[in-house]
């Protein structure tokens, strides 16, 4: 029997949508998460650092339920950064950007106010497989997971973009386009204030830090290496990006772009 044209067309239609949705469960396959195998354990009084994966990039840190809170800090050299830790001794993610060598990570306890005491402390040689690896994971920064709805647009944004210098145009032009500038939050955050990347795609707002943070989760779950930078832009204290390209890092910033900002000047304190 000679199929007539609507069922053709009906089956084409058919062949497109699954074509997408192959697509897109690849990108979201390819995108990496981090895991606690318990294959190399570091302890020290309650602190527990899994490193089983520390030659991707990255480390998972734990510490027994306390009271008091808790800051930790992972030094190479001169090169230090300092996060808030939970306390309730679920794991959370850290990067090793500061490329291999040997690392020292120490937890500290709150003793009043913003003092702290050195809790503990341990010392990791790390060989990346790969400089970039710490920045195509989630992080405390960059927080996002398997079932993130910002994974899933990237991936709508990105399905059938095979090179990397598509997929950075498409996700780019995305945050700049539906993303607003948000003056209030602007001017009531408070220090510790961490973004929620869904909350920011869902609101279609967020300051620099949400830009950031959001164009770096999409970029990172398509394959693409990314940084989130903080320091400043000119004389304000700024986020933006830096993406593996070509093989080099470029500077993108989705903030100024959105909101047609001029920088003359970048000044990198931290990356994440």
């Amino acid at each position: 029997m000679t199929r007539q044209p609507a069922e053709r067309g009906y089956t084409v239609w058919l062949a497109l949508v699954f074509t997408f949705a192959l697509c897109a469960a690849l990108a979201a396959a390819a995108a990496l998460y981090p895991q606690a195998d318990g294959a190399v354990l570091l302890r020290d009084e309650g602190t527990t650092v899994d490193a089983s994966h520390a030659d991707q990039g990255y480390v998972m840190v734990r510490h027994t339920p306390v009271a008091k809170k808790l800051k930790m800090r992972i030094t190479k050299g001169d090169q230090q950064l300092t996060y808030d830790l939970a306390s309730d001794d679920s794991y959370e993610t850290f990067l090793l950007g500061f490329g291999s060598g040997s690392y020292k990570i120490q937890v500290f306890l709150q003793v009043s106010g913003k003092r702290y005491s050195n809790d503990s402390s341990v010392n990791l040689d790390v060989e990346l497989a790969d400089e970039t690896l710490p920045f195509l994971y989630p992080n405390q920064y960059v927080h996002y997971t398997a079932d993130s709805s910002a994974v899933a647009k990237a991936a709508e944004l990105c399905g059938g973009l095979e090179s990397p210098a598509d997929r950075l145009s498409a996700v780019r032009k995305y945050v700049v386009k539906a993303i607003l500038y948000d003056y209030v939050r602007a001017s009531t955050v408070t220090t510790g204030y961490l973004p929620v990347v869904d909350e920011v795609l869902a609101e279609g707002k967020g300051i620099c830090f949400d830009y950031a943070a959001l164009t770096a989760c999409m970029l990172r779950t398509q394959g693409i290496p990314t940084k989130l930078v903080i320091g400043y832009a000119d004389t304000i204290y700024h986020a933006w990006n830096e993406v593996w390209i070509d093989g080099e890092w470029q500077r993108i910033d989705t903030t100024a772009e959105a909101n047609h900002m001029k920088v003359k000047k970048y000044t990198d304190e931290r990356v994440y």
